[in-house]
């Protein structure tokens, strides 16, 4: 039997789902706020803390010298220079597929690239980087004449491809929430179609391709495993693309469990951990609000 309400007046059932969301939401913000703190405590907290984040962001890799050297530049450089190559390649492919999957391809690919970028998008980081280890590593060797093929452009195009389905899937779903009104009010104008997805869909597509690059954005400064095997991992300073290097995700894998626990090797690994997590955080709050100041600048016009 229906539950009959009156009008702004919420079911018994709707109370109910509204409590377990935001019970879930709570959960989830719990465990953002305690992993944050845990980073902080491991870190020293407020002990020296000024300290190791200028060590956090200059100087050398050194923990075995007298004294220790215990700078993370090298993990810097090699974290953006890996995630700079990758954003480089996946973007303007991921936005090219995501066009093709929502505008112009018929409905059989578009059924079979759909769930394709979404199995391409399930494939365990390790298996890329096992292939790019097998394939890029000696082909870059051969190609460029280097002792090693173990390089932060290899490294980068393997992050790419695992970049690539977000940004894919993201940029195609964006193309497709556009009103149909928008599009056939302007062709009905009398205009093609290129100048209709130029003028109107790319225009308010805008936020959601901002959002689709944050998401391969986060996701590559977060990935370990394949740039792990494909970056050399070498605290060297990397000084081109065909460097060796040691991104900072990768030092922290290679590292953490062979350090004495509050040593200061041991905090300032969790300190550029703890940096890195409030970088991605400031770069999703700073997508959002570039979001929702985009959006409201669409609705004005």
């Amino acid at each position: 039997m229906a539950i009959v309400v009156g009008p702004g007046l919420l079911s018994n059932r709707d109370v109910l789902f509204k409590g377990i969301c935001l019970l879930f939401l709570g959960l989830g913000i719990t465990a953002l706020l305690l992993t944050v703190g845990f980073l902080f405590r491991e870190s020293g907290a407020f002990s020296g803390l000024s300290t190791r984040l200028v060590d956090c962001f200059s100087g050398e890799w050194r923990p075995l010298a007298t004294p220790p050297l215990l700078g993370l530049a090298h993990a810097w450089a090699s974290t953006l220079t890996v995630t700079g190559i990758a954003l480089g390649i996946s973007l303007p492919l991921g936005y090219g597929i995501g066009i093709f999957i929502a505008e112009i391809a018929p409905a059989i690919f578009r059924n079979l690239l759909t769930p394709a970028m979404e199995l391409l998008a399930g494939v365990p980081a390790v298996v890329f980087g096992f292939l790019g280890a097998m394939t890029i590593v000696p082909l870059t060797e051969v190609l460029f004449e280097l002792p090693t093929g173990e390089t932060l452009l290899g490294a980068g195009i393997v992050l790419s491809v695992m970049m690539l389905p977000f940004i894919a899937s993201t940029s195609a779903e964006t193309f497709r929430a556009i009103s149909k009104e928008y599009r056939e009010a302007v062709l009905s104008l009398g205009v093609d179609r290129f100048y209709m997805f130029r003028r109107v869909v790319m225009k308010r597509a805008v936020p959601g391709l901002i959002a689709a690059a944050s998401l391969g954005l986060a996701r590559g400064l977060g990935e370990t495993l394949a740039v792990l095997l494909m970056s050399g991992n070498t605290t060297a300073y990397p000084t081109s693309v065909f460097s060796r290097g040691q991104p900072l995700t990768a030092l922290l894998a290679t590292e953490v469990g062979e350090t004495a626990v509050h040593s200061d090797k041991y905090r300032m690994l969790f300190t550029g951990a703890l940096a890195l997590m409030v970088i991605v955080l400031a770069l999703n709050l700073g997508v959002a609000f570039l979001k929702k100041r985009l959006h409201r600048g669409l609705h004005v016009q």
